[in-house]
Formats: C-alpha cells, structure tokens, sequence
C-alpha cells in the first residue's frame, strides 16, 4: 500500500511489482498475528497477577447524564464512584442495615 502511494503520489518513478505488493499484504498479516499473540499473552498475565494480588482490578465508575449537563435535585449517594466530568463523587459506606 505504501509503495503504490507513493508511485501514485509521485515520489517513485516505478509502480510497485505483485510481489511488493504481496509481500506488504504478508507483512501485514504477521503484523495482526503477532499482535493478537502479544494481547493475548498480556491478558494472561494480567489475569494471574489479579488472582495473586499483584495488582488491582479497575474501578468502575458509572457515568451518569452527560458531562455538560447541570445536575438537577437532590444528589444521591451510591456505594459506586460516580462520575459526571468535573462532578466526580467517591463511592459512600453505609453500615450494614441503614437505609438509604
């Protein structure tokens, strides 16, 4: 693909041969490959240095409304982080059988 737009941009006298052309297309391939590999080697990881305590999952927070958007009435507090641009609220304890 480089080769071609590069003849056709003028910056190569000669159009590339098939077997440029066949050979960018392998490379790209092996490129996907490797990199569907590396992802998946690094997805294993992650996953046994969750379960050996290594690391952290990633909280979660809940995004509510837009971020623009003026928040109306009485704010509600959640156990969850919440999250709504510059209103970014940490999650709230309660004691076990307080209603909210």
């Amino acid at each position: 693909f480089l080769s071609l737009s590069a003849w056709i941009r003028g910056r190569r006298k000669q159009p590339p041969t098939e077997q440029e052309i066949l050979n960018n297309v392998q490379y790209r391939e092996q490129i996907k490959v490797k990199a569907l590999e590396v992802e998946d080697k690094d997805r294993a990881l992650q996953g046994k240095e969750y379960e050996d305590g290594l690391v952290a999952r990633p909280a979660l927070a809940h995004v509510r409304g837009h971020a623009a958007a003026t928040q109306f009435g009485r704010p509600e507090t959640s156990e969850d982080p919440v999250s709504a641009g510059n209103t970014f609220q940490p999650g709230t304890w309660a004691p076990p059988g307080e209603k909210k």
